[in-house]
């Protein structure tokens, strides 16, 4: 014998019951960092931090020490994809940090570095990539324009450990590049990958629509949390995280 009183009770309690978990799972997702404004950039702020250091234990820190001293800005991509089946692409999103007067590193500005790809290729590769800006007029066209890497442009790039065969120059190239790759593909060369700035990751943020300039000389932007990747840009406990605006 069937009870419709019983059954249509328990249907109201299990939807009260669904409402309110789902009520429950919205507020807890409100309370995730992933919730608050510019989650998703600090994450990558987070990731170009330990990228970051990743890379300079395994070059070795006094390798790699000597391009943080001299490099006018320092660009990280934690993660670069490369993905290929005959028709392509690769990219990622990074940040760029520039060296003040005092000596000291600005907060991150964000930008992305991608090309696209063709070939007869399948794969997937992943990279953290990251590019030693070692003169001011470098930096000045990042601030200002997309930048497009390679030979056969007027941006030519240089491998951190090797010296240039024909000048005999550490530092003869205007960026110089540290990969460490993993996947499919075998090497990777940033020749025809495009710099460009991400100014929604920027204003995202720093809650304000901002420029790459204000943030990198002008300094108007800080947010505390980016101390987490100036630290471990800084050669010593001594040198200062960033300046304040």
């Amino acid at each position: 014998m069937n009870h419709p009183v019983r059954e249509t009770s328990a249907a109201f309690l299990f939807a009260v019951a669904l409402s309110s978990s789902a009520a429950c799972s919205r507020q807890e997702q409100a309370r995730t960092p992933a919730a608050e404004p510019g989650a998703a950039q600090q994450a990558i702020v987070d990731r170009s931090a330990a990228g970051f250091t990743r890379l300079r234990e395994g070059v070795g820190a006094a390798q790699v020490e000597v391009f943080v001293e001299r490099a006018r800005g320092i660009m990280i991509f934690p993660k670069l994809v490369k993905a290929s089946l005959i028709f392509g692409g690769e990219g990622g999103n990074g940040v760029l940090v520039a060296r003040g007067h005092d000596g000291s590193w600005s907060n991150p500005a964000f930008y992305s570095l991608g090309a696209p790809s063709v070939g007869l290729q399948i794969g997937y590769q992943e990279a953290t990539v990251v590019l030693f800006l070692m003169e001011d007029s470098v930096l000045e066209r990042v601030l200002y324009s997309d930048v497009t890497l390679g030979a056969n442009t007027s941006v030519a790039l240089g491998v951190v450990g090797e010296t240039d065969q024909n000048q005999g120059e550490l530092f003869s190239k205007p960026i110089y590049q540290l990969v460490e790759a993993r996947g499919a593909f075998v090497g990777l060369s940033l020749d025809g990958y495009v710099i460009s700035a991400r100014n929604k990751h920027n204003q995202a943020y720093y809650g304000a629509p901002v420029t790459p300039r204000s943030i990198l000389i002008e300094r108007s932007q800080r947010r505390p949390e980016a101390d987490v990747l100036l630290r471990t840009l800084a050669p010593s406990a001594g040198q200062p995280l960033s300046s304040n605006p």
